[in-house]
């Protein structure tokens, strides 16, 4: 009778081993699914992000847009109330993170800004712009669109 209580104790003994083994895997795999989860919500947080983010800014260049042919008509009309509004319509634009590149008289720089001409005046500097370039939240929406100045360059008619 001993022999046989022996070996029920160690089935038995065998049986909680094995369901400790189980618990202890299914612990784990509770774990590691939880970990999965959080990162799972982290990644679609981040994706909603970059998507109200494009989304975002395919607004605000078509604004952009409206922005220059409001400058446009400011230049020809020379009107006080559009000017104003003008204002108001920058200022909302600020508001949700736009700006423009400052670039006039800057070095010019490859980043936030498009050379369309180069003419006599300080070497690398902008001396024109012909289309203003914007940033919407620190990243280039449109680059801006400059004339580079170059060193004089002598006449080869003056050369005599």
């Amino acid at each position: 009778m001993k022999k046989t209580a022996k070996s029920e104790d160690k089935v038995l003994l065998a049986k909680i081993n094995e369901l400790e083994a189980k618990g202890v895997e299914m612990e784990e795999n509770w774990k590691r699914s939880l970990a999965d989860y959080a990162n799972l919500e982290k990644r679609v947080e981040s994706q909603k992000q970059l998507i109200a983010s494009l989304a975002s800014a395919a607004i605000m260049a078509k604004m952009v847009d409206v922005l220059d042919e409001l400058y446009l008509a400011q230049k020809h009309l020379n009107d006080k109330g559009l000017q104003m509004a003008i204002d108001h319509f920058v200022g909302v634009l600020k508001g949700e993170g736009l700006e423009e590149i400052s670039c006039l008289g800057q070095q010019f720089n490859p980043e936030t800004m498009d050379c369309v001409d180069v003419a006599d005046g300080n070497q690398d500097q902008v001396i024109d712009i012909r289309r203003r370039g914007f940033l919407l939240n620190g990243q280039c929406l449109r680059p801006a669109q400059v004339v580079v100045g170059r060193a004089p360059q002598a006449s080869p008619l003056s050369k005599n």
